[in-house]
């Protein structure tokens, strides 16, 4: 499913010939959008400051060199003011209680932790790069075109919960070595996460834009497009982000995904709008739920009742994310998406143990 889910996003845009392939071999682009805040954030971790609302919620991680959605998804939120950049970023964790943090020194190797990396390409050439990377106790790493002894002048504070962790980092465009970016500037932009706490003792690389296996690749970065304070993507504001980066892309917005060309919006998709159609397309899903819940009401006594219910209540928090009218966010559509798969397979497993229990008690 959640294969088949992005396979069918990328499909949505033409892979145009000629240099453009040459910049970007995954198409389309992914792009979104950073818009002015006066004041800024307060860096401190805590993502629940009132201007993180103004902020599109990106996610849709996939396995790096692979079309596939990310479990334990990861959503990040971009903002300006007059001096800095600001990122906050959250990590949705399963398994808590595996997160590494083992590294606490400055520019020391953060990539053996769970760790979330940021890549700035502010000259937009697809060649140059800063890479900034925090670790869930906001240890520091930063480095420029891949050499360690950049140093640059920004902030980082974390937080960890029970379900997920998070950053803030604020990062002055004189760190950077750049002007504050003008309204329609363009940068390349990539996030990426490495995944220790997956208990396999295994590194699983997620990035937003599809790097194939390798971070250090900027012609495969992302776009980030700045706006004012106020930012509606228009026909003609979707050629101007197209006519910068020169190929189609997919841009996260709010409360949706918009596919942009050089026409300008060929499509918008809301993110409920998706999850819905994924949820609606889901007929094996439907089928072993229906099938189950159906024996159990013929055989209220039949076995394994106690596994039943919690997955029926996930298929019910699904259906009732499908059926909403409610926008939803990112990485809501992409951590549920993922749980279609998830549970489709789930209750397959069940349907069996509780099919060969019942047959044993006729025997």
């Amino acid at each position: 499913m959640t294969r088949s889910i992005v396979a069918a996003l990328l499909a949505l845009c033409a892979i145009p010939c000629g240099a453009a392939e040459e910049i970007h071999s995954v198409l389309p682009a992914v792009a979104t959008i950073c818009v002015h805040v006066p004041g800024g954030v307060e860096v401190d971790g805590d993502l629940s400051d009132a201007a993180w609302g103004r902020a599109a919620s990106v996610s849709g991680f996939t396995i790096s060199g692979a079309d596939m959605l990310a479990p334990n998804q990861t959503e990040f939120r971009v903002l300006r003011d007059d001096e800095a950049l600001y990122l906050g970023v959250r990590c949705l964790e399963e398994n808590m209680q595996g997160l590494k943090t083992d590294v606490t020194t400055r520019d020391g190797s953060v990539w053996h932790d769970d760790v979330i990396e940021m890549f700035f390409d502010v000259d937009h050439d697809h060649d140059s790069f800063y890479q900034l990377a925090v670790n869930a106790i906001a240890t520091r790493f930063d480095a420029r075109s891949g050499s360690r002894t950049w140093d640059a002048d920004w902030e980082a504070e974390a937080s960890i919960g029970p379900e997920s962790w998070a950053i803030e980092v604020r990062v002055p465009f004189a760190s950077l070595n750049t002007d504050p970016p003008e309204v329609g500037e363009v940068w390349g932009l990539n996030v990426c996460r490495e995944r220790l706490a997956e208990g396999s003792g295994n590194r699983v690389l997620h990035n937003w834009s599809n790097v194939q296996g390798n971070f250090l690749r900027p012609w495969l970065f992302g776009h980030l497009y700045f706006a004012g304070e106020q930012f509606q993507l228009t026909d003609g504001v979707a050629r101007e982000i197209h006519g910068r980066i020169e190929v189609p892309a997919r841009v996260y917005l709010t409360d949706e995904l918009a596919l942009i060309g050089p026409e300008g919006v060929e499509e918008r998709l809301t993110y409920q709008g998706m999850l819905a159609r994924a949820f609606g397309e889901a007929g094996r899903l439907h089928e072993l739920h229906a099938d189950l819940a159906s024996a159990y009401r013929e055989h209220p006594d039949a076995p394994f009742r106690d596994e039943f219910e919690p997955l029926n209540e996930r298929f019910e928090h699904l259906r009732g994310l499908a059926e909403t009218e409610e926008a939803i966010s990112s990485v809501q559509w992409a951590h549920q998406t993922i749980q279609i798969s998830r549970l489709t397979t789930e209750l397959r497993e069940l349907t069996w143990k509780v099919k060969i229990a019942l047959l044993l008690s006729e025997a």
